[in-house]
């Protein structure tokens, strides 16, 4: 009896202490749902919105000890919140595209990474992915030799490099390319590299783009100014970032200069949930109905990646299939997508 006794203040003081801890996450996870909900412009705060699926996760994990402990308010607040915080990263997803003829064009993703320590898995990883055409993201100074191999199996092949220092995106296709496009989308940003194939005798524009950082707020570049117009073009109270002003200036290019039958991959820098992407998808009509896949940042396990590397396709094309490729030396997982035809 008497160990007993001495035994259930220490239990009691245990409960206790994961009691305050369950009211101080449930605490913080309400005050960013209420964040995410009220869409801030500004950078800093809107970037939660990103972060909608870890959210979830310490949520549900919360609510599961908070079923442990018996803890019934907090395990409900910690349930809803589980499902309002998810609610975003899944309810974006359509149903299965339903594709007309069997062949598949496949397409990958690839962001090669400046700061990259080697070469060797990541040409090896493309050149065993067999794609019809490769998206090349950071591709610096310091990688293009390492890029060689990959010109016998792709001979067609667009850039900028030698037209602009900030180039760094590549196209290789084993299709002929025509009508090509690289550079600077009139003349600001994004870069783009692509142009138009023709995959089963029809004429399909494909182009490969790098948003910025969700973080870089409009003032800090010699176009900032603009962008806040330039987002507009989406949708209103979009944050104030650069990113929201290259989406914006990209859809409205896209729209003029490429209708029609549309790939368009890439490292986007946010998350298909995301305000940005999700107004970039509704006024350009390019979507991915196979869903996503966590690419960044390979080091760490899933639960903490993000998926921040696309690719879209519109009008008689469809996304059929998507994942990520094989770990390589960078820090983005490369992303594999099979494209469809339906009528």
């Amino acid at each position: 009896m008497t160990d007993i006794a001495a035994r259930t203040p220490s239990r009691t003081w245990w409960a206790s202490g994961w009691s305050v801890l369950l009211w101080g996450l449930a605490g913080v996870l309400a005050l960013c749902q209420a964040m995410i909900w009220y869409g801030p412009e500004t950078p800093r705060l809107a970037v939660l919105e990103q972060f909608a699926l870890q959210l979830g996760i310490v949520a549900l994990l919360a609510a599961v000890l908070a079923l442990v402990l018996r803890r019934w308010a907090r395990f409900i607040l910690l349930t809803a919140l589980t499902a309002t915080l998810s609610w975003p990263v899944f309810s974006h997803q359509g149903e299965a595209a339903i594709v007309t003829e069997p062949a598949r064009l496949k397409i990958v993703s690839a962001n090669l990474w400046h700061s990259a320590a080697g070469h060797d898995r990541t040409i090896e990883a493309l050149l065993a992915s067999d794609a019809d055409i490769i998206g090349l993201i950071e591709a610096t100074p310091a990688w293009r030799p390492y890029l060689a191999p990959l010109y016998a199996k792709y001979p067609n092949r667009i850039d900028c490099f030698d037209r602009d220092p900030e180039c760094q995106t590549m196209l290789l296709s084993k299709l002929p390319i025509e009508q090509p496009v690289a550079g600077r989308v009139w003349k600001a940003t994004p870069i783009v590299a692509g142009g138009v194939v023709r995959w089963n005798g029809r004429p399909i524009t494909v182009l490969a783009t790098h948003w910025f950082r969700p973080l870089l707020r409009s003032d800090a570049s010699p176009w900032g100014a603009d962008d806040a117009k330039r987002s507009v073009y989406l949708a209103e109270g979009l944050p104030v970032s650069r990113q929201a002003g290259q989406a914006g200036l990209f859809a409205k290019f896209l729209d003029r200069e490429a209708p029609g039958d549309l790939i368009v991959m890439g490292d986007l820098n946010s998350a298909p949930w995301s305000r940005v992407q999700r107004a970039f998808r509704a006024k350009t009509g390019l979507d991915n109905q196979a869903g996503w896949t966590a690419s960044w940042p390979s080091f760490l396990p899933w639960p903490l990646r993000l998926p921040i590397d696309h690719v879209l396709a519109r009008g008689h094309l469809v996304v059929t299939s998507f994942e990520a490729g094989p770990r390589t030396e960078s820090d983005h997982f490369p992303v594999i997508a099979e494209i469809g035809w339906r009528d």
